[in-house]
């Protein structure tokens, strides 16, 4: 990356506070009732969508979480769509290129938890064994590892009883 544009980034990165992340889009599906046999995750990060209008920066981060049996055929499937909003301070407004370049090498790295707690969430909802993204990478743009954590099967015989005791 040239200097001039790193500045640039730079400058934008300065001028930004976080001001709020939410999910604008969450849809889960599971396409037979679990239990199920997962044999592959496909993870899917559609382009990052950006409103400059200031003092508001939105970023939006889009996410798709396939599950996939031995065939390829989708068992699940989780869609994301987080909106990550900062105010700019006043300023010159920044270059398409700094703007782009900052979406790209930061957002999502903001993004990424509140995607892996969605994600996790969703997937347990749906009742099936939870998804977790793996953790980020300065040289890579978006994780290299999702984890399916498998459960312990309860051992049979065994039950779990609880009781609720007011007080008075």
């Amino acid at each position: 990356m040239q200097d001039d544009l790193l500045q640039q980034v730079a400058a934008l990165h300065s001028r930004l506070h976080l001001t709020n992340v939410r999910v604008q889009r969450l849809r889960a599906e599971s396409m037979e009732d679990p239990p199920f046999d997962v044999h592959s995750i496909q993870i899917e990060g559609g382009p990052c969508e950006v409103l400059f209008e200031p003092p508001r920066f939105a970023v939006r981060v889009n996410q798709v979480v396939v599950l996939r049996d031995a065939d390829e055929g989708a068992l699940a499937e989780v869609e994301v769509g987080l909106i990550i909003d900062y105010t700019i301070d006043d300023g010159p407004e920044p270059s398409e290129d700094a703007v782009g370049t900052y979406v790209e090498s930061n957002t999502y790295f903001t993004a990424h938890p509140y995607l892996r707690e969605t994600l996790q969430n969703a997937t347990l909802k749906l009742g099936l064994e939870p998804v977790v993204l793996g953790i980020l990478s300065r040289d890579r743009p978006r994780p290299t590892e999702i984890t399916l954590v498998r459960r312990a099967p309860a051992p049979s015989g065994v039950t779990i009883s609880a009781s609720l005791e007011s007080e008075s």
